[in-house]
C-alpha cells in the first residue's frame, strides 16, 4: 500500500496530536502543520515524515 492510501489514517493521526497540543513541543505543532498541509494538497508524505508523525503521535497520546 502506497503513502497515498494512508491520507485519512495521517490525517486522524495529526487530529489526535491536536487534540494533545499541550504535550507537544512548538517544532511538533509546526510540523503536524505542515504535514497536514501536505496532505491537503494531495502530496504525499516521506518516509522520514511519517516516522516523525508517528513519534509525535506517541508521545502525545502516551498515558492518555
Amino acid at each position: 500500500m502506497s503513502a497515498g492510501d494512508w491520507t485519512d489514517e495521517y490525517l486522524t493521526l495529526i487530529e489526535d496530536c491536536e487534540k494533545r497540543e499541550r504535550k507537544l513541543s512548538s517544532w511538533d505543532v509546526d510540523f503536524l502543520a505542515s504535514v497536514k498541509d501536505r496532505l491537503i494538497d494531495k502530496k504525499p508524505l516521506t518516509p522520514k515524515q511519517i516516522e516523525c508523525l508517528d513519534g509525535i503521535w506517541e508521545r502525545a497520546t502516551k498515558n492518555g
